[in-house]
């Protein structure tokens, strides 16, 4: 048999108020890093639906340049040097609208089965607002890119303005970061023959 020798007072080991007091240092600390999380999944939110938004205006940008330059969707209406969509403005052009150049989105989609709808209002249970809202704008200009053309006479280039925003955010429709939301992505078109 073994005999157990006395703890000698250098051996001794942490006692449980010595743990109870480092868990509540460590506790504090880490609450104290909960903003820190809170706000990056924010950023990444926010990050995410900028992502999406640039690369539907890029899609939108690509599908019009591929139209001829008299199409009806990049026409500016006679008397007017730049078309815009329903409701649009221009500081300092000559506006008139072209239905093109609405919104092209749908209004709802289904997660569920991945359908969308154009309607009005939302068509049933399961349906939400679709998450962006995409337009554009076409100006004419003369070849110094500075002297907007009215329409119908000649002009040199067009500029193709297209503005993709969120519908949706974390904190309402627009969230915490509304500038973070929206993208704005333009392009000149010259004449063919230009």
């Amino acid at each position: 048999m073994r005999m157990r020798r006395p703890a000698r007072a250098d051996e001794r080991g942490m006692s449980l108020v010595e743990i109870l007091v480092a868990l509540t240092i460590l506790a504090l600390a880490v609450l104290g890093l909960m903003p820190l999380f809170a706000g990056s999944v924010k950023t990444a939110a926010s990050a995410g639906q900028l992502s999406n938004a640039n690369t539907l205006a890029r899609e939108k940008l690509e599908e019009l340049t591929g139209y001829p330059r008299d199409d009806q969707r990049l026409t500016v209406p006679n008397g007017a040097n730049a078309a815009v969509p329903t409701g649009g403005t221009i500081s300092g052009a000559t506006v008139a609208v072209n239905t093109f150049c609405n919104n092209d989105l749908p209004s709802w989609y289904k997660p569920s089965t991945g359908e969308v709808s154009s309607a009005s209002t939302s068509p049933g249970a399961g349906w939400y607002v679709y998450p962006y809202v995409r337009t554009y704008t076409v100006e004419q200009y003369a070849t110094d890119l500075t002297t907007r053309v009215t329409a119908p006479a000649a002009y040199a280039v067009k500029l193709l303005t297209v503005k993709v925003h969120s519908t949706q955010g974390l904190l309402g429709p627009w969230g915490p970061f509304l500038g973070l939301r929206e993208t704005t992505q333009s392009l000149y078109l010259r004449l063919p023959n230009g």
